[in-house]
């Protein structure tokens, strides 16, 4: 008989993956703790026990885990993230950016979330809900890819468990609920609640004005798209190294141990000697004609191969990505890092994009809640990943550059941008009237470089047109006037009069001052 518990077929496929990713991610504790899992028991042991008893204790214990896949989760999550993704939100969902779920986690933190899911477990769910009793702004329900254990490819079936642990005053105890959110024979929205596979619930959550869903607001995402099907994550290849790494430093510790364990030998020596029971400084060894001692112990002739095997594991580790954030020595450029970093971007890019459209579309059942226009949210990611700040000596190239007329203003202004000098959210027209705002005369002159504007007013860059010339430049041309359909063009004392075919020759007459 089945039940609301019954998992996928592909749920089963993947739950050991996914368990595995969730431990590498604890660490050592989570790891060791498992034991044979990630640590199989030696042959030799076994005689203690299928076990190993206290031998295979002693090995558990010396052996190292490399916690190297939650540092590398966090600097992908660390990459993507530092530049906020736009959001874009209609006036009835802004509160949703300070607080989006119904704990209060801020939307760029849930974002957040949503991305290390998808770099752990490769999937991730969201469920646009709101209280049935009613509420001005809907929230946001996070499923890790354990919870999500059963569903359809039509996208009108899912079965989310939320089973855990719930208190009862001071005491906390296990508590197995199921929520199934389905689309019945007409094609409205349900969602039913189960307690110990007991239907308690059932209710048809409403959009603005009283409509139902004809959809269910729950989306699933994997590295790639919004595709229901699981897939691998994508550090599962890092995880799998450090395991190596873990097996292969439990044997070369092994026999590092064992190496420096030496026995005391002694030979010609009667069987009815009496032997002292332990060697050290304070003991007295007697030996005959014939009669010998000495200490003997393993060579470790492994030692250096298992040494090698576990710097081949290292290398492995590096190229799924377990070095992706370390720190080199000395300056190292953006474009160096871009290079280094090629391969490991293209992965980061499919996540970021993935996890922005399945915010997005979350967000956009919530404008449903409220009868906003969901066409009005909007979620770009950030798809720059490597910090291209650039260094004051690449700044002063390009003004000088500019200065000497091999680029305009405008592209010497977008480089500045890209570098992050520049602030990204104003025009170049906008920098230059900030610029004259304040300082109209011109900064001090340097050798080599005047940052100013207006050449020969302020003392300023030479060829850097003001502000009102940049704005005459962006309007569209107008088409020019016959002389007879022009007035009498007015002349202020040291401008060139035009030619009589071009202005009326009678000038207005101007005061001079007097001195």
């Amino acid at each position: 008989m089945t039940t609301v518990g019954t998992f996928h077929p592909f749920y089963l496929d993947h739950i050991d993956e996914w368990k595995t990713m969730r431990d590498c991610m604890r660490g050592t504790h989570a790891i060791k703790i498992m034991g044979p899992k990630y640590l199989p028991v030696p042959s030799g042991f076994t005689d203690q026990g299928p076990d190993g008893g206290l031998m295979y204790a002693a090995y558990l214990t010396r052996a190292k885990y490399p916690n190297v896949v939650a540092p590398t989760v966090r600097g992908m999550v660390g990459l993507i993230h530092r530049i906020p993704a736009d959001v874009e939100l209609p006036d009835q969902l802004l509160p949703m950016i300070e607080s989006a779920t119904r704990d209060g986690m801020p939307l760029e933190t849930f974002h957040r979330q949503i991305t290390t899911e998808l770099l752990i477990q490769g999937r991730y769910g969201i469920l646009c809900d709101a209280s049935p009793a009613g509420a001005d702004v809907p929230y946001l329900v996070g499923y890790t890819a354990e919870m999500i254990i059963n569903w359809a490819r039509e996208r009108d079936f899912y079965v989310l468990d939320e089973s855990g642990m719930k208190r009862f005053g001071f005491i906390w105890v296990p508590r197995v609920q199921h929520r199934c959110l389905t689309l019945d024979e007409m094609g409205i929205y349900h969602a039913q609640e189960y307690q110990y596979y007991q239907l308690v619930m059932d209710y048809i959550p409403q959009r603005f004005g009283g409509k139902p869903f004809f959809e269910i607001p729950f989306v699933i995402a994997n590295p790639f798209d919004l595709n229901v099907t699981p897939q691998q994550p994508p550090v599962i290849g890092l995880a799998e190294s450090s395991l190596a790494m873990y097996r292969l430093d439990a044997d070369y510790r092994h026999q590092l141990f064992w190496s420096g364990q030496e026995t005391l030998v002694c030979t010609g020596m009667p069987e009815a000697a009496n032997l002292p029971k332990n060697v050290g400084s304070g003991t007295v060894l007697g030996f005959g004609p014939g009669q010998d001692a000495k200490y003997i112990g393993p060579h470790g002739t492994g030692i250096n191969a298992h040494r090698q095997a576990i710097q081949d594991e290292q290398a492995a580790a590096i190229a799924a990505g377990a070095q992706l954030f370390d720190v080199k020595s000395g300056y190292e450029s953006g474009s160096a890092l871009q290079l280094r970093y090629t391969q490991s971007n293209a992965t980061l890019t499919t996540i970021s994009l993935s996890s922005a459209a399945a915010l997005e579309k979350a967000l956009r059942f919530a404008a449903m809640y409220v009868g906003a226009n969901p066409l009005e949210v909007t979620v770009t990611p950030n798809l720059k990943f490597v910090d291209a700040i650039m260094q004051p000596k690449e700044g002063i190239e390009l003004v000088t550059m500019w200065q000497a007329g091999a680029i305009s203003y405008k592209t010497l202004y977008e480089n500045l941008q890209r570098g992050e000098i520049a602030n990204t959210e104003r025009e170049a027209g906008e920098e230059l009237a900030l610029i004259e705002v304040e300082n109209p005369l011109g900064p001090p002159t340097t050798p080599g470089l005047k940052m100013g504007i207006n050449q020969g007013v302020g003392g300023g860059i030479p060829a850097a047109p003001d502000p009102a010339t940049l704005a005459r430049l962006e309007q569209p041309e107008l088409p020019a006037l016959p002389p007879s359909a022009r007035g009498p063009a007015v002349f202020t004392p040291g401008e060139t009069q035009g030619t009589p075919s071009d202005v009326a020759m009678t000038p207005v007459p101007t005061s001079t001052p007097t001195p």
